[in-house]
């Protein structure tokens, strides 16, 4: 049980780390171009592993198809689009805090798509989440610190939605596509759906004057981010139930706002603080790892 909570714990830091990373590198390579590349990479490095097993790696019928094109669309398109613009806007600490919501949004989602229920846990999580989001743009006309603004937290807020909804579509697809083939899939789907915006930003952009350490960080996030990360949560997921691995989601903001703050030097306000407890609190009693007094949960 050990290696699986060790393996879920590198898993979400490796996620966190990536959005500051990200926030370096669309600062020298334009957001839709950056996002191209990192698909193209995952999905190559992915196919001699994932599509091994043939046939069995692809989706069945029509609606499995069309659940596998909204959750790229959604989760890989969107999601980069929204974020990697953002970060130019707001700082990598209040998107490494916002994106934390995410579990918050997919079990909204979930709620008014896939029809289940809210449970008190969740609708806490989903309030909480709303006064974290509030609780960083507390500043008139910015945010929660210097570095941010209103409009890069509305672009990294349209990220969340993006994954939440990837999440419910991932859950419509019930496991009939292989984790590692559905990762490859979704990346060269979305390669295909990013390549025209990319081609279409890519005017002036000279690949030679991103200095070498910019390349060597886009390779490393991509392969720990996109790659890396997935294989080693399917591997810790598979000992763990699905309520307690969600409690390791809590490292995205903790590892991308450490390493904003000491890499980056992006200052960590009182509103951020309170947007992260918030966030927090919300992911803990979302997960049921802290509940509410029996007085105040219905029934």
């Amino acid at each position: 049980m050990r290696a699986a909570y060790l393996n879920l714990a590198l898993s979400m830091t490796l996620v966190g780390l990536s959005v500051p990373a990200s926030k370096v590198i669309v600062s020298h390579v334009p957001p839709l171009v950056a996002a191209e590349m990192r698909f193209a990479l995952v999905a190559v490095l992915l196919a001699p592993l994932a599509l091994r097993g043939g046939a069995a790696a692809f989706p069945r019928n029509g609606r499995d198809w069309t659940s596998l094109i909204l959750l790229s669309l959604f989760g890989m398109v969107l999601f980069n689009l929204f974020l990697l613009y953002g970060l130019r806007e707001t700082s990598a600490v209040a998107a490494g805090i916002i994106t934390s919501t995410i579990p918050a949004m997919t079990a909204l989602g979930a709620a008014l798509i896939l029809r289940e229920r809210i449970g008190a846990g969740s609708a806490a999580a989903i309030a909480l989440a709303v006064v974290g989001m509030v609780a960083l743009n507390l500043r008139p006309g910015g945010g929660g610190g210097p570095d941010d603004s209103l409009v890069g937290n509305a672009l990294v807020f349209g990220a969340v939605v993006s994954e939440g909804l990837y999440g419910v579509f991932a859950r419509q697809l019930g496991g009939r596509i292989p984790p590692l083939a559905l990762t490859c899939l979704a990346n060269v789907l979305a390669a295909a759906m990013m390549a025209p915006g990319a081609l279409a930003t890519l005017g002036g952009f000279d690949p030679a004057a991103v200095p070498g350490w910019v390349w060597l960080l886009f390779v490393g996030s991509g392969l720990t981010g996109g790659l890396l990360a997935v294989v080693l949560w399917m591997r810790g997921i598979a000992h763990v139930p699905a309520n307690r691995a969600g409690l390791f989601t809590g490292l995205i903001p903790a590892a991308g706002v450490l390493a904003a703050v000491l890499f980056l030097g992006e200052a960590f306000t009182l509103a951020h603080a309170a947007g992260l407890l918030c966030v927090l609190f919300g992911i803990a009693m979302g997960t049921g790892a802290l509940r509410l007094p029996k007085r105040f949960t219905p029934g």
